[in-house]
């Protein structure tokens, strides 16, 4: 077995980075009615059937006089008030698919083009960054797989959870034990697999399961849920982690939109309370950012629902964000407003959004070269500079 290697880098805390939290609407989010811009007609008029009622009239929370919080939502209005949680809406990256699976590898990638897929934005962050101190944690996907956003980092960590992560055997012999025999000198793949034996080595030493929620939070039984209840104990544990993604499906919403979507409203506002209750203090020095693959069509559909469209909504949670604020310009929903005549319009590109995360709360230098084909554009006050 490996050693225990000396806890050299951390990440968070004052003069560090902020540990990035990247969530993602696996499906493709409806902007429109989980921020409801109850204070343009328009919306009434494109969804008669499934539109959310405006505050004076027992449907959306007021937020600022023109946007409205789905109350499914309403567990998100405490950070909100607290001025930790901002929604971006009108936002995405331009890459004109209605494709799920092209539009999530561009998104991950930061790219409007298929020519630039190859490396994710976090990878590439992370590979400008990296240091000889650099831990096994440092970047982890609660997930069966590496997702898009973080390839081109140096041996990034899917776990699926902690509990199971490195335990079995096999042949009688410990998992660990078997790999740390089969992998060694310079035989193909042993550099992978001693990473994967140290991370085991440092998770079962610091065995962040020991950490249960605090400060009375109460995490969904879910996906999201799960996820970010270990995403708080990896970071509680004090592994070096600087970035965890997790996943959330379930966002395809075709049909009976007003049946489905609040659950799993309800579940986004319950898991992310939860996470900013649980950390506390800490959330000083974590930045989350909820983002989706592409919004929905202006137009409710004939099923109650809504098909691929443009322009979506992106959630940013932390103590270095600038919230109470839904940001971006809206561009209105009338039809000579509608991009193709039928989409809301993206009018914050997501790219800016993340270079100024990156800028301000993760150090990064000139982040927009890290986003190919990319020209910056200007973009409100989303995140504080990081002291």
């Amino acid at each position: 077995m490996t050693a225990n290697p000396p806890k050299l880098r951390a990440a968070g805390g004052p003069g560090l980075p902020d540990v990035l939290v990247c969530v993602f609407q696996r499906g493709a989010a409806d902007g429109m009615n989980s921020i409801i811009p109850y204070g343009d007609g328009d919306y009434y008029n494109l969804r008669p059937d499934i539109g959310i009622l405006p505050p004076n009239q027992g449907g959306a929370l007021d937020l600022d006089g023109f946007f409205g919080l789905h109350p499914a939502a309403a567990e998100l209005l405490p950070p909100y008030q607290m001025g930790r949680l901002a929604a971006v809406h009108a936002t995405g990256v331009p890459h004109n698919t209605r494709s799920h699976f092209d539009a999530q590898a561009l998104v991950e990638s930061g790219a409007a083009d298929k020519q630039y897929l190859g490396t994710g934005w976090i990878g590439r962050h992370l590979a400008a960054t990296e240091s000889p101190s650099d831990r096994p944690f440092r970047a982890v996907a609660i997930s069966g797989a590496v997702p898009m956003s973080l390839v081109g980092a140096d041996d990034p960590l899917a776990v699926d959870s902690l509990e199971d992560f490195g335990i079995g055997d096999v042949g009688g012999t410990s998992y660990q034990d078997t790999l740390d025999t089969l992998y060694t000198g310079d035989l193909p793949f042993s550099g992978v697999a001693q990473a994967a034996l140290t991370a085991m080595d440092e998770l079962a030493a610091s065995d962040p399961t020991q950490y249960p929620p605090e400060n009375g939070a109460d995490y969904p039984q879910s996906q999201l849920g799960s996820g970010l209840l270990q995403a708080a104990q990896l970071i509680k544990a004090d592994l070096g982690v600087e970035v965890v993604c997790v996943d959330v499906s379930g966002w395809d919403h075709h049909e009976n939109l007003p049946t489905v979507m609040p659950g799993s409203l309800a579940d986004l506002a319950a898991a992310l309370n939860a996470f900013h209750t649980d950390l506390g203090a800490t959330m000083d020095h974590v930045t989350l950012a909820v983002m989706t693959e592409f919004g929905r069509r202006a137009a409710e559909n004939g099923s109650n629902g809504t098909d691929h469209g443009t322009g979506g909504c992106a959630w940013l949670l932390g103590g270095g964000v600038i919230g109470a604020q839904v940001a971006g310009t809206w561009p209105g929903l009338d039809a000579g407003s509608l991009f193709q005549g039928e989409d809301l319009a993206i009018t914050t590109d997501l790219r800016d959004v993340l270079v100024q995360l990156l800028e301000r709360r993760l150090y990064s230098q000139n982040a927009a070269t890290l986003f190919p084909g990319f020209t910056p554009g200007v973009v409100p006050g989303l995140f504080l500079n990081k002291s």
